[in-house]
């Protein structure tokens, strides 16, 4: 029999979270009116626990939740109405520019998305300490978001105070009073504090050590060590994401129980004095957080170790629960926007999954396999079936293969943590010889990437689901249901799920519903952005621009069963037409891309180069052949002028039919983002503009010509645009021309991806979430052949 679990805190720790998270975004009347209602409840309770009758048992518990619930709204509304009533807010009601200073508290970051001419390298989290309303400073402590560029700003550690002007604009989080975007280096910058400095120069030398690795180590080994991912390859990233492996990323509270685990153990086998042991693993814990710096999961580690050293110094026995519990309420009401975070979430749930299922299943497995074997198994599968209902929230998918890939890596991970920091610690003394030492933790770290690479291989290694709090709520309830069930409930209930999933499994493999059969141009849904692919046969395809999702056109790639790309074009350099092409080229091969003239010097035409892929300069007049298709370059003329949705390519590609299948060519319009002057210029030129399909210019605008619009005569039209985008796409003075010249209208935004198939019938479309959304059903189309 194991050790009875302490429980009392786990009912006040959901308490504290529950209520702390909607408080998040309620006004702070809301927050108000919660901690009334709950802490008048306690107060009436507590006479029935303080005289000892016979219902305090129950009531005990009530009384502690209710209490932990009023102080989780009273701190949530102390905090939102801190921030909305200080003068950062006032600011941000009319977007006013001003002086400030703040101390940085979080490590500048690189900004999500490639960057841009003109757009903010480094997003920084700060605080306040004041800010210049008029002629005065204003004393204020509020939490901000900086969006900065520049060497400068890049190298600043959390402590410094700076001095900088910028805009205040308004942000959805209501614990952050501004989001204010900074042009030049700061005005003046404080050195940081001592520890904050030793701790700088660690990871600084640390990265400078792993610069005599090979990649993926070079950049994994930081990122693994102290959550610094600046090395770390795009495809590393993907490969752990895929393989349910991310959390090695970002330093989590393993790393940290891994390194005080180590120093408690050296200290009872030198025979310490328990303060010797206690102050060491304290040590360790300052140590560690300064270094791999304040992340949700490493605070919450922290604050249970230091409740672990707590319980060791008093003499007391400590269980992992009520630490974690009391980690949480305690976190919680110091820091009420951890309740909104994933990391904090994930660390905490899969803590709580390895201290309540782990040890249960450690006993029963060690019987029929080698203990260590049962530990790692136990402990990998107790983590993520405990994350496994928020992990879909993030991937939109459950990953059987997570389980066996973190198996494979856990020992490695202990390996390269403890020797890895030893190594950063010698490199504060002697760069050159921790540049040697580098290369042991850089095995294990290369096995651990091996893994991640070969996870990342297996077919069909994540199941879809739906990504919302219904799919989270119902993949919680199978979990439960599973763990719950006993003896022969449970056999049964495995033998259903079993023949369920084989039947899917089959139909999906014997009668995949996608891609349909047939197909010839899909418009891939990916978001606000377009991707429109060509079939050209035995896994190949034309692919027209990428979007700026790299997911979202992967995994449409991925459902077209497409591995080679002989061509790309990307019609012009804005990122929801671009942005994604170099993970097109990382993970597929990529023959050749066409591209406006000047494109090969912009930031995705170096990085097509630097995965060997050649660029040509698309202008008017050239035509090239990709398998069946033939692409005719319409635009733009060598030496336009205009804005970049101007200069797009345009291309009219048409596919030669298959040989003896009674079909006729198919032809198909792109013409990127070309607005009226673009259009009205390929007008007056006399190109052939009408078609079959028309991939509607520029998100369905309203900046089209009618005229160009109607010659284009198509049967068929794909709008590939954004839900709820801001932009205003499609216009509906843009969607009722196309009406007017088809009634086979579809959107991305509706219909997911959309697929135009061919068949001696002539054209029909499909569509990834039914084509019945809106317009018309694909036998209303005209047919192939129909005289216009």
């Amino acid at each position: 029999m194991g050790t009875p679990r302490d429980l009392r805190l786990v009912a006040p720790a959901v308490a504290t979270w529950v209520t702390a998270l909607p408080l998040l975004n309620a006004p702070p009347s809301t927050s108000v009116i919660v901690a009334l209602i709950t802490g008048c409840a306690a107060l009436l309770l507590l006479p029935v626990v303080r005289h000892g009758t016979a219902a305090e048992t129950v009531t005990a518990p009530v009384v502690a939740v209710l209490a932990c619930a009023c102080a989780a709204a009273l701190v949530v509304g102390a905090r939102v109405t801190m921030v909305r009533t200080s003068p950062v807010a006032a600011l941000t009601e009319g977007e006013g520019r001003a002086a400030f200073a703040a101390v940085i508290t979080r490590d500048p970051r690189p900004r999500s998305g490639l960057p841009r001419p003109g757009r903010a390298e480094y997003v920084i989290e700060a605080r306040t300490t004041w800010v210049r309303v008029g002629r005065d400073r204003e004393p204020t402590q509020v939490p901000v978001v900086l969006l900065v560029s520049g060497a400068e700003w890049r190298r600043l550690v959390p402590s410094q105070q700076v001095r900088a002007s910028g805009v205040f604009l308004s942000t959805d989080d209501a614990l952050t009073a501004a989001l204010v975007p900074v042009r030049g280096p700061p005005e003046e910058a404080a050195p940081p504090s001592t520890a904050h400095a030793i701790a700088g120069l660690a990871r600084e030398r640390l990265r400078g050590a792993s610069e005599s690795l090979p990649q993926p180590e070079r950049g994994l080994l930081p990122a693994l060590l102290v959550g610094d991912t600046s090395e770390l390859r795009p495809e590393t990233a993907e490969d752990f994401r895929a393989t349910g492996m991310t959390h090695l990323l970002t330093v989590s509270g393993s790393n940290l129980a891994i390194m005080t685990g180590v120093v408690i153990g050296l200290s009872r086998r030198l025979h310490a004095p328990t303060w010797c042991t206690v102050l060491g693993g304290a040590a360790m814990i300052v140590v560690f957080v300064l270094l791999a710096r304040p992340e949700p999961s490493v605070v919450r580690a922290a604050f249970m170790g230091a409740i672990a050293l707590l319980a060791l110094a008093l003499g007391r026995r400590h269980t992992g629960l009520a630490a974690l519990s009391a980690a949480v309420i305690g976190l919680l009401l110091f820091d009420p926007a951890l309740a909104g975070s994933y990391g904090f979430a994930l660390s905490a749930l899969a803590t709580g999954g390895i201290l309540l299922l782990a040890p249960r299943w450690i006993r029963s497995w060690s019987q029929r396999m080698p203990r260590p074997l049962a530990e790692a198994v136990a402990v990998a599968l107790a983590a993520h079936v405990a994350c496994a209902p928020v992990l879909v929230l993030l991937s939109e998918e459950v990953s059987w293969v997570a389980i066996p890939a973190n198996v494979a890596a856990a020992p490695m991970v202990g390996a390269a943590t403890v020797l890895g920091l030893c190594v950063a610690a010698v490199a504060l003394v002697s760069p050159p010889v921790a540049a040697v030492a580098i290369g042991v933790p850089g095995l294990a770290v290369a096995w651990i990437a091996a893994v991640a690479e070969a996870g990342a291989r297996v077919p069909h290694g994540t199941v879809p689901w739906r990504p919302d709090l219904t799919g989270a709520l119902v993949l919680a309830a199978l979990i439960a249901l599973a763990l719950l069930l006993r003896g022969r409930a449970r056999r049964i209930a495995a033998i259903v799920a079993v023949a369920i999933g084989g039947t899917v499994a089959l139909v999906q493999c014997v009668a995949p519903q996608w891609p349909p059969p047939g197909w010839a141009v899909t418009a891939c849904d990916v978001g606000q952005g377009d991707a429109v692919v060509l079939n050209a046969g035995d896994g190949t395809a034309v692919l027209v621009d990428t979007g700026e999702d790299a997911d979202a056109v992967d995994d449409c790639l991925d459902r077209l069963g497409i591995r080679e790309v002989p061509l790309m074009v990307l019609t012009h350099d804005h990122a929801d037409h671009v942005d994604a092409a170099p993970a097109v080229a990382r993970d597929r091969t990529v023959h050749a891309a066409l591209a406006p003239p000047g494109f090969a010097d912009r930031t995705v035409g170096r990085m097509l180069r630097a995965y060997g892929v050649p660029l040509q300069a698309g202008v008017a007049g050239r035509t090239l052949r990709s398998g069946p298709w033939r692409l005719d370059i319409l635009g733009p003329r060598d030496g336009a002028i205009g804005n970049l949705n101007d200069r797009s390519v345009v291309v009219r590609a048409e596919r030669d039919p298959p040989p003896g299948s009674g079909e006729a060519p198919l032809s198909v319009l792109l013409p990127g983002d070309i607005e009226e002057s673009a259009q009205l210029s390929l007008l007056s030129a006399g190109p052939a503009l009408d078609v079959d399909v028309l991939k509607t210019p520029h998100h369905g605008s309203a900046t089209q010509d009618p005229a160009f619009l109607r010659a284009t005569r198509p049967v068929i039209t794909l709008t590939s645009v954004g839900a709820d985008n801001t932009y205003g796409h499609p216009a509906p003075e843009t969607m009722g021309q196309l009406e007017v010249l088809t009634a086979a209208n579809y959107r991305t935004d509706l219909h997911g991806d959309i697929a135009v198939t061919t068949g001696p019938d002539g054209l029909a479309v499909a569509c990834e979430r039914g084509c019945d959304t809106t317009g018309p059903t694909p036998e209303s189309e005209r047919p192939h052949g129909d005289p216009r």
